[in-house]
């Protein structure tokens, strides 16, 4: 039987041999490094061309099978804007993925933003089949002038339309204005066959044949 002192003694070695950690989340750096790993090793592009050549192989058929029908419906494809079709990468480390929303706001109104290049071959792609392409943002409407000057200049010319948030949208959740958004652009006439976006939030609210979601682990939109 072990005598009071040496109970002590056994207590104490352990506490040394068998260190007692707090239950937390995983370190913010740590976190921060496999962001960054994810997109300079190439995975995080490759992961995006993968979903966009199932929507350029789906948006293909149903240009096709449109073609054969006696019934053809005008066809406009939705792309939304930041990490869908235009990349925030170098300001997101810049900014070490954080940022207040005026930093943010003020990075995105430089108007430099590079294109994704599988975004931009869906765009042209479909634009070159007389398909209708409209951008709807959860960018604010004052920030018209240098999207418009971005999307341009990355490329993505003679879209057919650019649908911003109102200044004063209220909700919690972007859902009920891309909803809305989606319901205009086929008050317009057009049959929405593609979806394309980088949020669970953009496929929700439906009013879009079908969706296809990027990869976006760098924030969240509600």
């Amino acid at each position: 039987m072990k005598t009071p002192f040496i109970l002590f003694l056994t207590l104490v070695l352990s506490s040394f041999v068998s260190p007692i950690f707090a239950k937390e989340p995983q370190n913010l750096e740590v976190i921060r490094t496999k962001l960054v790993k994810y997109h300079d090793s190439g995975e995080y592009q490759n992961d995006q061309a993968k979903v966009i050549n199932q929507a350029m192989l789906y948006l293909k058929n149903r240009i096709a099978n449109n073609a054969k029908s006696h019934k053809s419906v005008k066809m406009a494809i939705v792309m939304d804007i930041d990490e869908t079709s235009l990349s925030n990468y170098d300001d997101m480390v810049r900014l070490r993925f954080g940022g207040t929303l005026e930093e943010i706001k003020q990075d995105e109104d430089k108007a430099n933003d590079p294109a994704i290049k599988s975004s931009l071959e869906l765009y042209r792609y479909a634009k070159k089949n007389n398909i209708a392409v409209f951008f709807i943002s959860g960018r604010k409407e004052n920030s018209r002038a240098p999207t418009t000057k971005n999307l341009n200049d990355a490329g993505y010319v003679n879209f057919d339309g650019l649908i911003l948030r109102p200044e004063n949208y209220s909700e919690k959740s972007i859902v009920p204005f891309k909803t809305s958004a989606r319901t205009s652009v086929e008050k317009q006439g057009y049959t929405i066959v593609l979806n394309l976006g980088d949020q669970e939030s953009d496929m929700k609210g439906n009013h879009a044949d079908k969706s296809f979601k990027l990869p976006n682990p760098y924030y969240f939109i509600p």
